[in-house]
C-alpha cells in the first residue's frame, strides 16, 4: 500500500514538474555522469548531484525551466541507483531532499519530501518506476 501511495504521489505531481517550455535558455542535465555515480554508491552519488545542482542554480534557468530539468535529475539519480544495496538507497534520502530544497514547484517540493521521508523509513520502494513516472510526466 505504501508503495502505491508513493507512485500515486508521483504520478499527481508530475504535471507539476515540468512548467511552459523556456526557449531562449539551455541547460542539459550530464545525466551520464549522474548515472555513473549513481550506480557507484549513494556517496558518490549525493556529490554529483550536488555538482549538477551548482550547476543548473549557476545556469539562470527560468524557475519552470529548473524545475524540469529537477525532475530529470532526480529520475536519473533513482533509476541508476535502483541496484544498490538498501542501506545505501535509504542514503538517497538526502539527496532528494538537496533536490527539493532546490525547487520553486510546492507539488514537486512535496512529492520529493514524501519521497525522501519514505527511503529514510526504510520502505520498499520501486525505485525505477518512481523514476519513470518523474521523466514521464
Amino acid at each position: 500500500m505504501r508503495i502505491r501511495n508513493v507512485m500515486a504521489r508521483a504520478l499527481i505531481v508530475g504535471a507539476g514538474f515540468y512548467g511552459a517550455p523556456t526557449f531562449a535558455q539551455i541547460f542539459t542535465v550530464d545525466m551520464a555522469g549522474i548515472s555513473k555515480a549513481c550506480s557507484t554508491s549513494s556517496v558518490a552519488c549525493q556529490a554529483a548531484v550536488a555538482a549538477e545542482l551548482a550547476r543548473l542554480r549557476a545556469s539562470g534557468l527560468a524557475p519552470d525551466a529548473m524545475n524540469a530539468q529537477l525532475g530529470s535529475i532526480a529520475s536519473a539519480a533513482l533509476t541508476a541507483a535502483s541496484a544498490l544495496p538498501a542501506d545505501q538507497r535509504a542514503q538517497l534520502a538526502g539527496i532528494m531532499g538537496m533536490i527539493a530544497s532546490a525547487s520553486t514547484n510546492l507539488a514537486q517540493i512535496q512529492a520529493l519530501q514524501t519521497l525522501a521521508s519514505n527511503l529514510a523509513s526504510g520502505a520498499e520502494i520501486n525505485l525505477v518506476a518512481v523514476a519513470s513516472s518523474l521523466s514521464q510526466s
